[in-house]
């Protein structure tokens, strides 16, 4: 490949921008054969409109289209004999937004617990996950899989090279949160992964998020032409200058919409595409054993989309309205269903409305996949319920767990969120813990600790928060009326 420079970053070495593949606009990645003088030092982000990251002020690295790079953390010490377990993270941000090189994911913190850690980019948005006929016809694998065949390319890369940096390809935890926890899912259910990594944690994921090609076909057709394309005139849409394929819109009105309907996300057309490349729904792949072996971590945070200093802004003022917002995504009938559920349990449809977008799109996908893999292969499911020392309003809110995880507290967008001593001690302390049982699960394949992480068969989930400690599984009290109503 050739040579790379490092930084030292804490207690680790970091390499920032390794090509690991090339591709053209909506072509399936080729691996890159030499890395140019110099590589090593360039933070890099893939095309994308703004999301989650900008939206609440964290840096996103200078975008281009060349950017199929991936970072490495390693320790600064000798590997051990056959090499540091490797730790392969997938970010978030929807599938159209993020960078694996945000300041919040370095990962010298993982490092420092023994471990390599890998952080891949993968194309975003429509360059990563767009469904056309004519895209289909060109190259029927790579139709709406972009981005999910950079991340196959990425595996490869680690199984090719990473001994060179002291890993060890045959321990690799794939590892991911929130649309990272859904490819990690993806990922265990394709056929072309299997043997590219041994170990899976999905945080605030789930499996449920695989499109099919062919129902997402007008709606890619509805997208060429809103940029000014016909669909079948793919050379018009490679043409197309990025800024007219991805439009920036006004940050507060982007957040808004987020906010207070999180769960029109599931109607977005760029996620990953079943057909030649995925055959199969991951959830129905792991409930028959599909992923046998795997040994599998599965969680989300107690409040994911909840929100509850915000509810009386952003959640719905009466329960027809509730109803209205659940009708913009569910079928008539269940939608019905799960008003009268929800009715039943709470007074307030601001405060019912928090807990099902939580359930719904985040919280109970994640658990749902430790049910499915626990017949199959050591399982171990958590919840993490730590909230802020003086914001405890914001809850245990999506994406929180990242903060102590890499224990970049004083990144943006956590910053603002860590500045008084009782919450920085407190986040760095779990995320000692948390390091300790990710790392542990990396090298062995279970979490140990203390107190001792229980299998999820046992019915007890292990509780993130400053004290660590174990919970009932929780999904019969928030996900049982899901199952029910089929919608998980």
């Amino acid at each position: 490949m050739g040579r790379a420079r490092g930084v030292l970053e804490g207690g680790a070495v970091a390499f920032y921008g390794l090509p690991y593949a090339e591709a053209g606009r909506f072509q399936a990645p080729r691996p890159v054969a030499a890395w140019p003088q110099g590589t090593g030092r360039e933070e890099v982000a893939c095309p994308q409109s703004p999301g989650i990251t900008a939206w609440f002020g964290g840096p996103i690295p200078p975008q281009r289209e060349d950017c199929l790079v991936l970072n490495v953390y390693l320790p600064q010490s000798l590997p051990p004999p056959g090499g540091w377990p490797v730790m392969v993270y997938l970010h978030g941000g929807g599938f159209t937004s993020g960078s694996a090189a945000e300041p919040i994911y370095r990962g010298h913190r993982l490092a420092e617990e023994g471990v390599l850690a890998v952080a891949p980019n993968y194309r975003l948005g429509p360059l990563g996950f767009l469904a056309l006929p004519a895209l289909e016809a060109e190259d029927p694998k790579a139709v709406g899989n972009y981005g999910l065949l950079d991340l196959l390319e990425a595996l490869r890369f680690v199984q090719r090279y990473i001994r060179h940096f002291g890993g060890d390809p045959n321990n690799v935890t794939l590892f991911g949160e929130s649309a990272g926890g859904m490819l990690v899912c993806t990922l265990l259910a394709t056929p072309e992964a299997r043997g590219l990594f041994h170990k899976a944690i999905l945080q605030s994921g789930g499996c449920g998020y695989v499109r099919p090609l062919r129902e997402d076909f007008p709606l890619g057709e509805a997208w060429a032409k809103g940029v000014g394309c016909d669909p079948k005139d793919l050379a018009c849409l490679r043409r197309m200058p990025l800024e007219r394929l991805l439009p920036e819109e006004p940050s507060l009105d982007a957040a808004a919409r987020f906010l207070s309907r999180p769960s029109l996300f599931t109607l977005s057309p760029f996620k990953p595409h079943l057909g030649p490349l995925v055959p199969e729904d991951p959830r129905a792949f792991l409930e028959r054993g599909g992923a046998k072996g795997v040994p599998l971590i599965a969680g989300a945070t107690l409040d994911e989309l909840r929100f509850p200093a915000l509810q009386v802004l952003l959640g719905p003022g009466t329960w027809e309205e509730f109803l209205a917002r659940l009708r913009l995504t569910l079928p008539e009938g269940k939608a019905e269903a799960l008003l009268a559920h929800y009715r039943a349990r709470f007074q307030d449809p601001k405060e019912a409305w928090g807990e099902a977008e939580t359930a719904r799109v985040l919280l109970c996908p994640s658990l749902q996949a430790a049910r499915l893999q626990a017949p199959h292969a050591p399982t171990y499911a958590y919840l993490f319920t730590f909230r802020v020392p003086g914001l405890e309003g914001l809850g245990a809110f999506h994406g929180l767990d990242l903060a102590p995880l890499f224990g970049n507290l004083q990144e943006m967008p956590f910053l603002p969120l860590f500045l008084t001593q009782e919450a920085y001690g407190q986040a760095e302390a779990l995320g000692r813990r948390m390091r300790r049982y990710w790392a542990r699960f990396a090298r062995e394949g279970e979490p140990g600790g203390w107190p001792r992480w229980p299998l999820y068969e046992k019915g007890l989930v292990l509780r993130l928060d400053d004290p660590v400690g174990l919970l009932p599984d929780p999904y019969e009290a928030h996900c049982g009326v899901l199952g029910r109503l089929g919608l998980l």
